[in-house]
Order: C-alpha cells, then sequence, then structure tokens
C-alpha cells in the first residue's frame, strides 16, 4: 500500500501540503489531493518515496496536476470517510477500507494497488501463549475496520476457533502500550514493530503468511473525480507502477530511508520489508487474488452493505 503503517498509528488526523510540482504556465492544471495514513505527519512508504524522487510529480504531470496535497489521518477508515466527504481526491489505504467502500458505493473506484503479499503478524504478552490455542478464552486486540481486524478473526478462523477467542477495538498504541504491561493478551501488527516486539522477547503466535494469505494496498477514487479527469487513472497507474520499480532498483536506499524517516532500526525494517510486496504491474494476479481472498473472507463474515464481483472492480479478465 502506498501508505505502510510501521508504528502506532496518528492520535490526531494531520494535514499537511506538499508542492510537487509547478506548472505555472498550465491554466488548466490541477491540484491533486491524496489522502493516507502517516506516523510522521509526511508521506510515508512508496508515496513518500514517490514524492521524495520527484517520481509522482513528473508522471502525474500528464494528467494535469500541478499540485500535490496530503492529508493524513488515524486510519484507513477515516482516510474513507474524507474521500466520500469530497475533502480529497484519492484515497491510499490497505484492502479493507477499500472493498468496504465499494460495498457501500458502486461509484467508489479502484485506481491501483500499490502493494501486495503484506504480512501481520499476532504479537502475545511475554510468558504468554505461543500458540493461538492458547488464546482460547481471551481476547485480541486491533482497530475495528483494518486489515489488522481482519487478519485477527482470519487467523482465528483459520484455526477453527470462531467464537472462542474475542477480538476487541483497541488502537494499536495502547494494545502494544497494554501488551507491555501485561493487560492484554495479544494483539496484532506489522513491519518493523512486529520483529522490534519480537527483539524484545514477545512471541510471534501466528501471522498472515502461515496460511498463505496476504493483504494489498488499494488507491481508491469517486467515479465523479475520474469522469472530470478521464487521463487520470492511467497516469496514477503509471506514477504507481514506476515508483515501486526504482524502489526495487534502489531497495536498500529505500529501506534506510524508511528506517531513518520512522525513527526505528534499519535492520527491523530490513527484516520486515520483501521486494516482493511492490507491484510493478497495476493489478498483478496475485494481487487480485488476495483482494478477492479478503473480499471472501469479509462477505462471509457479513461485512459489507452489498455483494459484488472484486475482478470487475478491477478490470480484470476473468
Amino acid at each position: 500500500m502506498f501508505s505502510r503503517i510501521l508504528r502506532a498509528a496518528m492520535a490526531l488526523a494531520i494535514v499537511a501540503t506538499a508542492v510537487a510540482c509547478s506548472n505555472s504556465g498550465d491554466s488548466k492544471g490541477f491540484t491533486l489531493r491524496i489522502g493516507a495514513t502517516s506516523v510522521t505527519g509526511t508521506p510515508a512508504g512508496s508515496l513518500g518515496w514517490g514524492d521524495r524522487q520527484g517520481i509522482l510529480a513528473e508522471k502525474l504531470k500528464a494528467a494535469g496536476v500541478d499540485k500535490i496535497e496530503y492529508s493524513f489521518f488515524q486510519s484507513g477508515s477515516d482516510v474513507v470517510s474524507a474521500l466520500v466527504a469530497g475533502a480529497v481526491d484519492v484515497a491510499a489505504v490497505g484492502d479493507n477500507p477499500a472493498l468496504r467502500a465499494r460495498s457501500r458505493d458502486p461509484k467508489v473506484v479502484i485506481l491501483s494497488l500499490d502493494s501486495i503479499n503484506g504480512d501481520n503478524q499476532l504479537v502475545g504478552a511475554k510468558g504468554g501463549p505461543t500458540d493461538i490455542r492458547g488464546l482460547i478464552g481471551k481476547t485480541i486486540t486491533a482497530p475495528q475496520g483494518t486489515i489488522r481486524d481482519r487478519t485477527a478473526r482470519q487467523l482465528i478462523d483459520a484455526a477453527g476457533l470462531t467464537g472462542q477467542i474475542q477480538v476487541r477495538d483497541v488502537p494499536t498504541p495502547e494494545s502494544i502500550a497494554g501488551l507491555s504491561s501485561g493487560q492484554i493478551d495479544a494483539t496484532i501488527v506489522s513491519g518493523a514493530s512486529a520483529v522490534e516486539l519480537q527483539e524484545k522477547g514477545f512471541p510471534i503466535i501466528d501471522s498472515l503468511a502461515r496460511h498463505g494469505f496476504g493483504s494489498t494496498g488499494a488507491n481508491i477514487a469517486l467515479s465523479s473525480f475520474t469522469e472530470a479527469h478521464p487521463g487520470f487513472r492511467d497516469a496514477w497507474q503509471d506514477a504507481v507502477t514506476a515508483v515501486n520499480r526504482n524502489i526495487a532498483e534502489n531497495f536498500d536506499d529505500y529501506l534506510h530511508w524508511v528506517a531513518d524517516t520512522d525513527g526505528t532500526k534499519f535492520e527491523y525494517v530490513q527484516k520486515s520489508t520483501r521486494v516482493e510486496e511492490f507491484n510493478t504491474e497495476p493489478f498483478p494476479e496475485a494481487g487480485i487474488d488476495q483482494l478477492e481472498a479478503a473480499y471472501n473472507f469479509l462477505n462471509a463474515d457479513g461485512s459489507f452493505d452489498n455483494e459484488y464481483s472484486v475482478r470487475d472492480w478491477v478490470g480484470a479478465k476473468s
């Protein structure tokens, strides 16, 4: 996903503006408003790298974008709310909020996937269970409506323990604090945070990857925006894939930048990030499969207002 949460989410929405490029002579240019999550209040993950390298600005010129503004929020669901309210033009979020948004409104358009093969870990308290069955009668915490929430429920389901372990809606910062104090049995984390906790002696009980599951990052907009800017979707896809190719070609530099930006250790980022996460096609088959698997789980779980075809939504050929 353009925005990868490597540590705890921000407590409040932060709005920041960054001028990506300036074409003062082009009166037809427009300002693109991107909504995302960020720990630092600056563009993070591949979004941040694309901004830093000037790739986003350069590629989006083709669609008439002469300026980019970023708004940062606590969660992906908050980003989607801003999109629906007309406060941002593009929402860079995880697959959970994107899929839910489309179930509520058929006018939600998916522009691209910006990451695939994402993993989340179930981390337990020190001295606590090291197997998910040890959590029977206990709770797992995760912010409701997020990939972490889905991860908790997917892992419970995969273990055949549905109804035997409770998933409680607790923000990630409070979850990690509660885990450290022994007040929380287990929580879902990802990226460098999971590696750091493991290094400190917190057991990794389970993960999406152990079961062949994965998460994706999705970029969505409203059809009213894409209809007003008919060349935008192609330009956005060109930008996303160009950014990801650049990351793959400069992987160590990217990892060092992430570590510096997020204030964590390089080795934590290195251990938790794989080049295979950065897709160089807008909708790679593996990513579509992961998105569809997430849809199927959420739909079976009763999370959607309306059913739809993921493959039709992304425009994939059967």
